[in-house]
């Protein structure tokens, strides 16, 4: 079940909503939402990525392939 919201929209945005028919209206609106939530949370976990990457020590190429190599010998 849904739930009813009002809300204000700029003009610019009510001029191509208005074009959508009023039963798809809302579909349209939640597909827009769903798209940016999406994105919206994509970006935050980048953000906390990219802060936990900067708390953990340089490793060198070389010491990688050792690690994926170990890590194959080992079956995983």
């Amino acid at each position: 079940m849904g739930k009813r919201i009002n809300i204000m929209i700029d003009e610019d945005t009510w001029r191509v909503l208005g074009k959508i028919p009023a039963g798809a209206r809302s579909r349209a609106v939640n597909e827009a939402l769903r798209t940016w939530v999406l994105r919206r949370r994509r970006n935050d976990a980048v953000n906390e990525l990219d802060a936990l990457r900067m708390q953990l020590p340089a490793a060198s190429a070389a010491e990688l392939a050792r690690w994926i190599r170990e890590d194959r010998e080992q079956g995983h």
